[in-house]
């Protein structure tokens, strides 16, 4: 059972998660107000891996050389050319005027120049990561491979390192906890929602009849609401497997190194591992 799946669930009971954003898009973010989600998050993924105090001093060694590495690279970066020639399209089109052939291969140059240092950064992260991969326990890489960003990760989440099964356990568990009326008055609610944020994180999920899945999802919900204590948690496991077995096909695969890449050597992560290990 992946608990990538599990933690998906977990966002379809009412009033449960508070990872996805309700901000409008057009709302303006101040850089401070990004800058402390971000560290929350990464926080949330330092403490859910529960990371020793070795496994930290070598992650912050890794995101420190990361950050040389962007560093030299950016000062090879022609970023005056690139701006140059944004600005002298930007002109010629307010103007109404064609594109010469002169800029365009000037632009497609600096392009080039810019793909190829982020190749080469991208081959250098890749190594680094695959180094801090190497250091990580099993329940840890598994963990990366579910990890989403979250301010605050739902409620009731377990920590890494428990049983992996729990989670769809607990998951069901609040399910089971709705009032009867209450599960009566939302299921078709909850069913539906469940159907909309699979369709959002599996894309290739064929459905072919919408009202037929949504009835299947119900029928499983009130299943795991009929069983006893005792054969609740002798089913609750294939419960969910049952639930998410027509989406398993299409879920895109997740590399560790990866997700360590774009996280583990995040440049923010430096500061926060630097205080952690100082109470340590």
């Amino acid at each position: 059972m992946k608990k990538w799946f599990l933690l998906l669930v977990v966002l379809l009971l009412p009033l449960v998660s508070s990872c996805q954003s309700m901000q409008p898009a057009s709302a303006q973010v101040p850089p401070e107000t990004t800058s402390l989600r971000r560290e929350i998050q990464l926080l949330n993924l330092i403490n859910g891996l529960e990371l020793t105090p070795d496994q930290m001093r070598f992650i912050l060694e890794k995101a420190q050389e990361a950050q040389e590495i962007r560093e030299e690279l950016k000062g090879e970066a022609d970023t005056e050319e690139m701006s140059a020639v944004l600005e002298e399209i930007r002109d010629t089109l307010m103007a109404e005027q064609n594109l010469s052939p002169e800029l365009r291969e000037r632009f497609f140059a600096a392009k080039a120049d810019n793909e190829r240092l982020m190749d080469e950064y991208q081959e250098e992260a890749t190594h680094l990561a695959q180094e801090i991969e190497d250091i990580l326990e099993e329940h840890q890489l598994y963990a990366l491979e579910q990890y989403v960003p979250c301010v605050i990760p739902p409620e009731g989440e377990l920590r890494i390192g428990q049983a992996q099964g729990a989670g769809g356990g607990a998951v069901l568990e609040r399910l089971r906890a709705i009032p009867d009326d209450r599960f009566e008055r939302h299921k078709e609610e909850i069913a539906r929602r469940a159907l909309e944020r699979i369709r959002e994180h599996v894309h290739g999920a064929v459905i072919l009849d919408e009202e037929a899945e949504l009835e299947r999802i119900e029928g499983l919900m009130e299943e795991a609401r009929a069983l006893s204590d005792v054969e609740f948690e002798l089913q609750k496991e294939a419960l969910i497997e049952e639930l998410l077995e027509p989406y398993e096909a299409a879920r895109p695969p997740v590399e560790p190194t990866a997700v360590i890449a774009r996280h583990l050597l995040d440049p923010a992560i430096i500061p926060l591992l630097e205080e952690k290990l100082a109470l340590e």
